[in-house]
């Protein structure tokens, strides 16, 4: 089965992620990754190594392509990462292993430059739904 279809996103920030040994709240992993992304997105330049010289910045490296008599101008960039962590979320049943997706979006054309997306895929196969649950949930509903 592809991740892609069994991708949840990770909007309540009092969720914990486990990330080999360490634990954050997604609100906080969210804003280290920004923080890493905006400090080497825009710190760090582009460097010739044959004179160990400076060339350029990140940004206005990735700011167009060229070839030909062609220039094309980049709007957006995109990062995926893929890493093995554990979730554990505030209305789950317990810690869950899976993979945590990170997008990260980098923009010169809107005006939030940095966006940021974490999802979890289960390691666990989705149980498929029993046709009797429809009757046991009308079971419940009628006993209280």
């Amino acid at each position: 089965m592809n991740m892609n279809n069994r991708l949840v996103t990770l909007d309540c920030d009092d969720d914990v992620v486990l990330l080999q040994k360490d634990t954050f709240k997604v609100s906080r992993l969210k804003e280290l990754v920004r923080e890493q992304i905006c400090s080497k997105w825009e710190k760090h330049g582009v460097h010739d190594y044959s004179t160990q010289k400076a060339i350029t910045s990140i940004p206005a490296f990735f700011q167009q392509l060229s070839f030909s008599q062609e220039t094309i101008k980049i709007d957006e960039i995109k990062f995926n990462l893929v890493t093995d962590c554990q979730i554990l979320k505030i209305n789950g049943q317990g810690w869950q292993k899976g993979k945590l997706k990170i997008q990260i979006y980098i923009s010169n054309a809107t005006k939030d430059k940095y966006k940021l997306c974490l999802d979890f895929c289960s390691d666990e196969p989705d149980e498929p739904e029993s046709p009797l649950d429809d009757i046991r949930k009308m079971i419940q509903a009628e006993a209280t």
